[in-house]
């Protein structure tokens, strides 16, 4: 019944919003960059937000992060016209993972280099942004700020049976996907 009633106030939000038409003086689609940690796309990366309505969006984009290389796809609602303000973003997460590597972690036999696999992991996400203008060309920057839930556990494996001390998994939860989300960013308006 949640489920239901969630799909159905996302449908009326997103319908309301459709109903308003587009201004065409609002770009019809943005290209940009964002940095942060457990951001949408990585610690550092590109996007692409196309607006479907004054006050709704698509995005999509891809980045470097901690575990390997980070895709993202995401729908996003304004609070302002012409994608501008606050906004409530929706969506998920891919980390590639990285093969077999060697580094120093906290082991039941003292500090020493332990062979590590980063496995892929799937995310969640929601995320509560702010954008603002830049000029007059459509220009625009933005900070956000939520949390990204992990579906794939475990995210790791230890290759060269090593056994890690609980400080040893705390420094591998940190860096694993999943948790707050914090990010800057700046796009363009490319297309109008």
């Amino acid at each position: 019944m949640k489920k239901l009633t969630l799909i159905l106030a996302i449908f009326a939000t997103t319908t309301s919003f459709a109903q308003r038409g587009y201004n065409e003086g609002c770009p019809k689609l943005y290209t940009g960059f964002s940095i942060g940690l457990e951001n949408p796309n990585g610690l550092i990366g590109f996007n692409f937000d196309v607006p479907v309505t004054q006050r709704f969006s698509l995005g999509t984009g891809a980045g470097l992060s901690s575990w390997g290389l980070k895709a993202f796809g995401e729908g996003r609602v304004y609070f302002k016209d012409c994608n501008r303000g606050l906004a409530i973003g929706l969506g998920g997460t891919y980390n590639t993972g990285l093969g077999t590597f060697n580094t120093t972690l906290p082991t039941t036999a003292g500090d020493k280099e332990v062979g590590l696999a980063l496995e892929p992991s799937t995310n969640a996400f929601l995320s509560l942004y702010y954008f603002w203008n830049i000029g007059r060309r459509g220009y625009r920057i933005h900070t956000n700020i939520g949390y990204s839930y992990r579906f794939t556990d475990p995210v790791y494996r230890i290759t060269d049976g090593s056994k890690l001390t609980s400080d040893g998994e705390d420094v591998m939860n940190v860096l694993a996907p999943g948790g707050i989300m914090i990010g800057f960013g700046m796009s363009f308006g490319v297309l109008r």
